[in-house]
């Protein structure tokens, strides 16, 4: 229970916080909350339960708008300053796992980085928007960064200035948020490295399982400002790696694990993106991510949408992805090829309140189908001259896929039906579903689905399968933003029988 503890010890903090920053009765505060509770097990081929699953999901977020209150003036231009503040914590417990996965004694069970009940601090940041005459604005705490580079969170601040010349300048600089450290996750941290808290670990356990050291990063970034049909952002970011890292990934019983230490680059990466859009016409997207350390090009993306009339649009785009690491993950030196993404996609709006979308893609990607050079790795080779790491060549691999649905919206009463197929030559996919969404009374809530998906595997012909599913949820709204809904679901197939799961959902808002 102790991380529940923390948890309402920090809720309290930030309550007290938002309540303690209220010296005009103008700051308008709220306080959100959801919550979901799941019940299932993951069972294997046998009927075995594999994983038993209590998962309990709590958020709390506390803002309060308008902290200058009355203070807060119009310029001679009629710009008036904005002071925020917005927190979220979250509370993602499993209390069906195994207490053996944490525990570092237990060499059977233990699951290197695991927690029974992490509480990380997702963003808690004040923000200052429009001040000095509106061309400076500010953000100092955790926060979040959504650009052509990605998600990333950081702790640290940001300055943002705007220009008169449609153009803001943006520079930041902080700790990369990580995993293993106080109130974090590693969610948006370069992947690559098996990181967290190693505080309670012997040196010699685990030596792949990275100790997590502070991250200093800093960034800045270029766009677009004043345009109401065009907005471009060039962006550039560097994180540093710090403090030590285990050289060997296995443990050996004849040496001493070897480590270096000393600070180094962990990512440095810049990126482009632009979104344009005209009236009656149609829009176009594109950007781009480099990364400069692994000097390739991780990320391209395109999109051009067509307006054809005011119900109907159609749109091409095309997706470009390589996966990169952390400096300090062994991944960069194995080979990876990239995945390119087509598609062709429409929406037509046949009435008000029907609509039909659609889309066809192919996915072109490459493995890896030749011999390995036997000169840098000897060891492949077998004594009768055989190479280990021979495939034939395939050249490259075509995917397929496409999607259709249909949707009928009455106020909020929602209506559809979706089919899904995937085809490639490892096997197929292929199934959908249909579903109603419905409000009585403005208060009871009715939800259900059924779905029926069947997958044929041409590696592995034993695991073709049809599974049927259905699912049902009743819930109450006791106000506009305030609900409680619990859901129930069934699937069944050949493969593992039938599977169960239990869902409790609570959504809370308190504005003032």
């Amino acid at each position: 229970m102790r991380p529940l503890t923390r948890l309402c010890l920090l809720l309290g903090a930030t309550t007290a916080l938002v309540g303690a920053a209220r010296p005009a009765s103008a700051i308008e505060p709220e306080v959100t909350s959801d919550t979901a509770a799941q019940f299932y097990d993951v069972r294997g081929p046998t009927g075995q339960t594999v994983l038993s699953r209590r998962r309990f999901t709590t958020t709390l977020g506390a803002s309060a708008y308008d902290l200058l209150g009355t203070q807060a003036q119009p310029d001679r231009h009629g710009v008036v300053p904005e002071l925020t503040f917005r927190a979220r914590l979250r509370y993602d417990a499993d209390y069906g796992s195994d207490g053996g996965e944490s525990d570092t004694s237990n060499s059977n069970r233990l699951v290197p980085g695991f927690s029974q009940g992490p509480v990380d601090l997702m963003y808690a940041y004040l923000e200052g928007r429009r001040l000095a005459g509106g061309w400076l604005g500010f953000k100092l705490g955790r926060q979040y960064l959504v650009d052509s580079l990605g998600w990333w969170s950081f702790d640290g601040g940001s300055v943002r200035v705007t220009l008169p010349i449609y153009l803001t300048l943006e520079a930041y600089g902080g700790l990369e948020v990580r995993g293993g450290m106080p109130l974090s996750t590693p969610r948006f941290e370069q992947q690559g490295i098996w990181r967290g808290d190693r505080g309670s670990y012997d040196p010699s356990l685990y030596p792949a399982f990275q100790p997590s050291q502070v991250a200093p990063a800093y960034g800045f970034a270029v766009e677009t400002s004043g345009f109401t049909w065009l907005h471009g952002r060039l962006t550039y970011r560097r994180v540093y790696n710090t403090g030590s890292s285990n050289v060997s990934e296995f443990t050996s019983a004849l040496t001493t694990p070897v480590s270096y230490d000393g600070t180094r680059i962990s990512q440095e990466k810049i990126g482009y993106s632009v979104d344009g859009s005209l009236p009656d016409i149609g829009g176009v997207k594109g950007g781009f991510a480099y990364d400069l350390y692994m000097a390739k090009m991780s990320n391209i993306f395109a999109s051009v949408d067509g307006y054809l009339s005011p119900r109907l649009t159609v749109s091409l785009d095309y997706d470009f992805y390589a996966p990169t690491y952390d400096a300090d993950s062994i991944w960069n030196f194995f080979a990876g090829s990239p995945m390119n993404d087509i598609a062709a996609r429409a929406n037509w709006d046949i009435r008000d309140d029907i609509s039909v979308s659609g889309r066809f893609n192919v996915r072109v990607f490459q493995a890896q189908t030749s011999g390995y050079n036997q000169s840098s790795s000897p060891n492949i080779i077998t004594s009768t001259g055989t190479d280990l790491n021979y495939y034939p060549s395939s050249g490259a691999t075509f995917d397929e896929g496409a999607y259709l649905s249909a949707t009928q919206k009455e106020g909020e009463n929602v209506h559809g039906v979706h089919a899904n197929g995937n085809f490639g030559q490892e096997g197929n996919r292929v199934g959908g579903d249909v579903y109603a969404s419905r409000v009585y009374d403005a208060r009871y809530l009715f939800e259900c689905r059924a779905s029926v998906w069947h997958w044929v595997d041409r590696i592995r012909a034993d695991r073709d399968a049809t599974d049927v599913g259905l699912t049902a949820g009743i819930g109450y709204r006791f106000a506009q933003r305030s609900k409680v809904l619990v859901e129930y679901q069934v699937d069944g197939n050949r493969l593992v029988g039938v599977r169960n799961r239990a869902m409790i959902w609570l959504t809370l808002a308190v504005t003032k």
